[in-house]
């Protein structure tokens, strides 16, 4: 009769452990949310650019790279370190590459808020530059739909001075299915506004971990066009709006519109390189 009194108060305990666990995970997701940062995570962005600039033949063609990788901090916190690197077809050819960082709260069913910064060192062609960039960037998650908006500033320091640039985009994007994202906004970068429009399709092969992504701006007298693909690492057959949400933000190093057309005090282009992007 002992052993069974022990051994029903066993089974009683467990079951009590058992069921007290899994309420307290569930409390821990409804009042908490789920982890900003599924786990550790990155993606490799390998892309083509060109930029066209009304009324001139400077047209600009480059080739890219840029690499990440996401950590979470806490339940609601999380890093990101980009590094990139892009190599721009002028004569003589100019080479740029940076940093960036990201820190931020996020709720992978409500949304992300945090800061960012980078530094870009351009070099090359008699002419070189240094960008940083500091501000706020913020997404809002509705079903299928997001809402993503970026606010700072550019710093350049170049040969000749530097200068100061606000820094603004705001994009709204549509998830057609889980693997097919388009969005569309506007930004403002180097002095001039633009529109921006663009895409990504998950590729239906490598356990949904590699995508084709393009996007476009149009300004008054720029006009950039990038191409690409991404390869996604962690955890395999994560949809791609799973990702965009639960795993790394966007990488914003190397995104310099317009730049290569806007100088202080009249002097040389201070990001000639970055202007395909």
């Amino acid at each position: 009769m002992r052993d069974m009194r022990v051994h029903l108060l066993t089974t009683t305990a467990v079951f009590f452990t058992l069921g007290f666990s899994a309420q307290a995970a569930d409390f821990q997701e409804k009042f908490e949310g789920k982890p900003a940062v599924s786990g550790i995570n990155g993606k490799l962005e390998i892309g083509y650019s060109r930029t066209d600039v009304s009324g001139t033949s400077d047209d600009l063609d480059a080739l890219h790279g840029i690499g990440s990788i996401a950590l979470p901090v806490a339940q609601q916190f999380g890093v990101q370190i980009d590094a990139g690197v892009g190599r721009f077809d002028t004569d003589p050819s100019i080479t740029a590459a940076g940093v960036g960082a990201h820190g931020f709260w996020r709720n992978p069913d409500q949304g992300l808020l945090g800061v960012y910064g980078h530094y870009v060192r351009t070099s090359g062609g008699g002419q070189n530059a240094d960008v940083w960039r500091l501000g706020a960037e913020g997404e809002a998650y509705f079903d299928r739909i997001s809402v993503e908006a970026f606010v700072g500033a550019d710093f350049v320091d170049t040969n000749a001075g530097n200068d100061t640039f606000f820094n603004g985009d705001l994009v709204a994007a549509f998830y057609a299915t889980d693997n097919i994202r388009i969005h569309a906004g506007v930004g403002h970068q180097f002095d001039e506004t633009f529109a921006k429009v663009g895409g990504e399709a998950m590729l239906p092969f490598a356990s949904n971990n590699v995508s084709l992504f393009a996007d476009a701006g149009f300004g008054e007298d720029t006009q950039a066009y990038k191409v690409g693909l991404r390869i996604y690492f962690g955890e395999s057959g994560k949809s791609l709006k799973a990702r965009h949400r639960e795993d790394d933000p966007q990488a914003r190093l190397l995104d310099f519109f317009g730049a290569a057309f806007t100088a202080p005090d009249n002097a040389a282009p201070p990001c000639t390189s970055e202007c395909a992007y």
